[in-house]
């Protein structure tokens, strides 16, 4: 799956519902076992949500985005598929939390890409299954740093602190990631499906049975007047940069 969503494959409540709706299609088709994901765009693998989703909505269109995101990461982390990010460019926030929920990361050996969870630089706070989702794959400690501080890792720190499991040089990055899905699908798949469920359904569970709750946090979070002039400093930060 190429995502191809200009200029940066920000993950807004339009990509996301096509996302999802194409997870379901392959997640229906039995004769599709393994899904990798990279971007058609340049230097990028997604930038991550899109601020204008938080920025200026009404609570109604943010409880429906919030939705979106919820469920492009529920069909990824509980998918019976063999996921695999081949990140090909730099992954910030939501674009770091979708290379999270598959089952493999092979990222671009390049010093520029950076991945991570950067939201409290952006003022916000990644809500409880974004840190769990990362607490999963690389530990207490180094969330809890990586969160409060809103850390991008460079593609070797990612490597080193357990955040990618590859590094290869950027034109293997797809090759690497067809190989690697070799790997994977020989094992038996309803094995490995129940193995996956077996380690990721507790934190699955906890997100399915409170999403209301969160949908209701992150809307009256996120339209606070002094969240809003936080997106708006940074919307005109990235104004000033590109002009």
């Amino acid at each position: 799956m190429h995502m191809q969503s200009p200029p940066v494959n920000s993950l807004s409540l339009d990509f996301l519902t096509e996302l999802c709706i194409n997870l379901e299609k392959l997640e229906m088709d039995k004769s599709c076992r393994g899904l990798i994901i990279t971007s058609s765009l340049p230097k990028v693998f997604s930038a991550g949500l899109d601020i204008m989703e938080m920025y200026g909505t009404s609570p109604e269109r943010c409880g429906e985005f919030w939705k979106a995101v919820q469920e492009m990461w529920l069909k990824l982390y509980s998918s019976n598929m063999v996921t695999i990010a081949a990140i090909n460019g730099s992954s910030p926030a939501g674009g770091c939390l979708m290379s999270l929920t598959c089952d493999y990361r092979i990222m671009a050996d390049n010093p520029r890409y950076s991945i991570g969870l950067n939201e409290t630089q952006l003022g916000i706070v990644a809500p409880f299954w974004f840190k769990d989702t990362m607490i999963n794959t690389v530990g207490h400690r180094t969330t809890e740093m990586a969160l409060e501080l809103g850390l991008l890792f460079s593609s070797s720190e990612a490597l080193k602190i357990g955040l990618v499991d590859q590094l290869v040089p950027e034109d293997q990055v797809l090759t690497t990631a067809t190989q690697t899905m070799s790997k994977w699908l020989a094992i038996p798949d309803h094995a490995r499906q129940i193995t996956k469920s077996m380690m990721r359904k507790p934190t699955i569970d906890k997100l399915t049975s409170n999403r209301e709750a969160d949908i209701q946090n992150f809307v009256s979070f996120i339209t606070k007047d002094s969240i809003q002039k936080s997106l708006r400093v940074y919307l005109e930060m990235l104004k000033k940069r590109k002009g």
